[in-house]
């Protein structure tokens, strides 16, 4: 038990220091696990091993809070095609590389399993830190981690089952595939039903959902199957509305801790590498890194979906996952793969995942978008006979471009909308509409589109550094650029820069449109260059 109650004391002084510091936690707590080895005061390995998969078993509990399906959207088809070519093709690779070294086979495929899916905790974070849950590619990103972490929980039932052979195999995918059916029943239906009709209070909805936490470890238990499985599926039960934002607010204090408890576990096991092992683990990380965002870019731009979707995707799923180390953790025990592989995909894991936020940037995302790595850029020709001009530019035509593009085409004016999404823009085409795809915020696709010859710019895109890159292209135009905004200080922020900023909660849409009516004037008049 001093085992356990040191690793406690760890975790919380490294939780404590890194909130205090006002430092990513990750690095203290690994460098404090690993000097509490050093102190020689964790002499059961067993135990510290076992603390390990705990922490674990949590995290994925609370990453599978997160993985609500209809949070996905429109991207359904567009997640399972990119999620599923980054699953197999990097997991192919992986495998590939490993063999190549002089790896058994079965090694190999255990590392290329381990490097094929991405981290749910590190890119929920990212995206709620920077709200972006709701874009097109925050939606895309969701429904590639829920389909990879699916696949990977369908490979470790039936991993569990390997000794009996095909049979064995057979039967472990099984009983996975009933737990995952008890979890979308419970995420549909029971857990909702259970939260609204008791009406708990925070004592006992937070027993409520440990309750369910614990019956699904324990049925994944009875059914031989890993534990991780269960707590998993028991997140995914708890991800539905309105579960999952009543439940969130009592689970996020356990999940730093646990989250502590991890790395501080983690830290504790590993051990020093060989030159060879750091060379191969530096390897990997690189083969992550570089080839992820490249491989989503290429499957996103052939399925329809613009290079910035496909590149911020793709630098965001840039890492390896929690389920990386439970892969090897449970290879490793069942004797498939040598321990020392586990060191290995560990450095591997950790630092893709400390790494994310400083490569998976607004910043990294242009730069690799002027590079256009895709064959079919989104800076087409438009079929546009000559570029714009005296014209009112539409900037995204989701639910609020839609409420005004009426009042807009009753103008007499030419009017232009931008959106990159290709169902929209074939939609508003079918209606007669002229459309083109594009990212509202690219200077190419702005100059095309004659932003800076528009009579009047409407922008409904969400992002303040998208609006200040629009600002920034038609400064010297003098086009009046209406957008909206979300919150005083933004709105502050963007007027300086010359804006018209609507805030939505202090303005209803008979109102902005009153204003563009005031702004077009006499709108069937001659028009003027602006």
């Amino acid at each position: 038990m001093l085992t356990v109650l040191y690793i406690m004391l760890a975790a919380s002084l490294g939780l404590a220091a890194a909130r205090w510091l006002r430092v990513p936690g990750v690095p203290l707590l690994l460098v404090g696990g690993i000097g509490l080895k050093s102190t020689g005061l964790l002499p059961d390995e067993g135990l510290l091993r076992d603390a390990l998969m705990l922490g674990l078993a949590f995290l994925v509990f609370f990453a599978g809070t997160e993985l609500n399906p209809s949070r996905v959207g429109r991207q359904k088809r567009a997640a399972c095609i990119v999620g599923l070519a980054q699953f197999l093709l990097i997991g192919v690779i992986g495998a590939g590389v490993v063999l190549l070294l002089g790896y058994e086979l079965g090694t190999a495929l255990y590392m290329g399993l381990a490097l094929s899916a991405s981290s749910t905790l590190v890119v929920v974070s990212l995206l709620r830190s920077r709200q972006q849950f709701f874009e097109p590619f925050g939606r895309l990103v969701l429904g590639v981690l829920l389909l990879q972490d699916i696949l990977v929980v369908v490979a470790l039932g039936g991993l569990s089952g390997v000794e009996g052979g095909l049979l064995g195999v057979g039967e472990g995918l099984g009983k996975t595939l009933v737990l995952i059916v008890m979890a979308v029943a419970c995420q549909k239906w029971i857990t909702p039903w259970l939260i609204v009709k008791l009406d708990l209070d925070e004592e006992s909805l937070l027993l409520m959902v440990m309750a369910i936490l614990f019956a699904f470890i324990g049925a994944s238990v009875w059914l031989g199957l890993p534990l991780v499985v269960g707590a998993f599926l028991a997140g995914v039960s708890l991800s539905g509305f309105p579960s999952n934002g009543m439940v969130r607010g009592q689970l996020n204090s356990l999940a730093d801790f646990f989250q502590a408890v991890f790395f501080v576990s983690l830290g504790a096991s590993l051990v020093w590498l060989t030159p060879y092992e750091f060379a191969l683990a530096a390897l990997l990380t690189v083969m992550v890194i570089v080839l992820t965002p490249p491989l989503v870019i290429a499957v996103s731009r052939r399925i329809g979906l613009s290079s910035r979707v496909g590149t911020e995707s793709g630098l965001l799923v840039a890492q390896c996952s929690e389920f990386s180390l439970i892969v090897v953790l449970l290879a490793t025990a069942q004797g498939h793969i040598d321990e020392r592989m586990f060191h290995i995909m560990a450095v591997v894991t950790v630092v893709t995942m400390v790494l994310t936020p400083f490569y998976a940037t607004d910043r990294l995302t242009w730069q690799l978008m002027r590079l256009r790595l895709s064959r079919s850029p989104d800076r087409p020709t438009f079929g546009l006979s000559e570029r714009p001009h005296d014209h009112i530019l539409l900037l995204g035509c989701g639910s609020n471009g839609r409420h005004v593009l009426p009042r807009l085409k009753e103008s007499g004016r030419r009017v232009l909308v931008v959106d990159d999404d290709p169902g929209i823009v074939d939609q508003l085409k079918r209606e007669g509409v002229e459309a083109i795809r594009g990212d509202g915020a690219d200077y190419m696709v702005l100059r095309d589109a004659g932003a800076r010859q528009a009579r009047v710019i409407i922008s409904t895109m969400r992002r303040i550094s998208d609006n200040e890159r629009l600002l920034r292209f038609t400064w010297e135009a003098n086009v009046p650029v209406l957008l909206r905004t979300f919150d005083a200080e933004a709105a502050e922020q963007l007027a300086i820069l010359g804006a018209l900023p609507v805030i939505e909660s202090e303005i209803a849409a008979d109102a902005t449109l009153r204003w563009i009516d005031e702004r077009l004037g006499a709108a069937k008049e001659p028009s003027t260059t602006t």
